[in-house]
């Protein structure tokens, strides 16, 4: 795990130190870099799932924290353009859209298993974030020359990921252990929505695509390695 940890960082840290900004100035981090980040992630939840959590009641857990970091390696593909499917932007948010579902399954579930099951908590953390998302998508989001099907599956898209970052916040307003995990769905968020600004909007600056990609990848990491933190409350 430390050895993958190690790469992961290198292709981040020296893609971005030595890489050559692209013609349209928004990324320095090769697209290589970036995808194998992305798998080693998958790797790691792997590891969780098959040997730190093995034989724990967070199995279950860290199998769909796998899973859903798996359909994320599949949307970076196609939002990378390398899978030959129409409408890139359309099928990536149903990959990611997949993974989401499997992080809610996966937080209801550690909830349960950890007796950390708040009406209250969750039910202030969900309001929250979807507000925040509808917010979001409305300001820097929407746009009136986006076709009305893509436009409104990016808004059922960011009510989902709403939903899972609100579920994380949920799980660490009742336990400090967890939010670590919050900050990986916030930061989710974030790079969800600098990007369907950038897809929808035509928003652009120096290097957004090297801040979506590290503010996305971050995220990812702290959701993979929260079974670490559930692991520590058994």
């Amino acid at each position: 795990m430390y050895a993958l940890l190690a790469l992961w960082t290198g292709l981040l840290v020296l893609g971005f130190a030595f890489g050559r900004l692209d013609e349209k100035r928004i990324n320095r981090i090769p697209r290589a870099n970036k995808l194998l980040s992305s798998a080693i992630l998958v790797a790691c939840a792997l590891l969780w799932w098959r040997v730190g959590a093995a034989g724990t009641p967070l199995a279950s857990y860290a199998a769909l924290l796998f899973w859903g970091m798996a359909f994320s390696l599949l949307g970076d593909l196609i939002m990378a353009e390398l899978l030959p499917l129409p409408q890139h932007v359309l099928f990536g948010m149903a990959a990611f859209g997949a993974a989401h579902v499997l992080y809610i399954v996966g937080y209801l579930r550690l909830g349960t298993v950890l007796g950390l099951h708040s009406g209250s908590a969750r039910a202030a953390a969900l309001v929250g974030f979807l507000l925040v998302a509808v917010v979001l998508w409305w300001t820097l989001i929407r746009s009136p020359q986006t076709p009305a099907m893509l436009s409104y599956g990016s808004l059922a898209y960011a009510l989902l990921l709403a939903a899972m970052a609100g579920l994380a916040l949920s799980l660490a307003l009742q336990e400090v252990h967890f939010v670590p995990l919050a900050m990986g769905g916030a930061l989710f968020v974030i790079s969800d929505t600098l990007l369907g600004h950038r897809l929808f909007q035509n928003g652009h600056f120096l290097l957004i695509g090297d801040l979506v990609w590290m503010t996305y990848i971050v995220g990812q990491l702290l959701i993979v390695f929260s079974t670490a933190a559930g692991l520590r409350m058994l």
